[in-house]
């Protein structure tokens, strides 16, 4: 996971392929950033169906309505 610190690409700083600053590079967060978003797609999606399973939980079908498809979040790694 990237720590991306307050003064993250100010001045140029960060910026290098690869993270030759020692830091994470911008393309580095940005995939870290890719990853935390499929993970809570995946977690709401679970969610839903958890609720969808709950016998307490009644005429509302969670999933058909809120779930997040994988192609909904444009952030993606390649």
């Amino acid at each position: 996971m990237s720590n991306i610190e307050k003064s993250f690409g100010s001045g140029g700083a960060n910026l290098t392929p690869g993270g030759a600053s020692k830091k994470p590079s911008a393309a580095d967060a940005l995939r870290d950033i890719a990853d935390d978003l499929e993970t809570l797609r995946a977690a709401h999606n679970a969610l839903l169906a958890k609720l969808d399973a709950d016998s307490g939980v009644g005429d509302t079908n969670y999933a058909a309505t809120q779930t997040v498809a994988s192609n909904g979040i444009k952030t993606k790694k390649v």
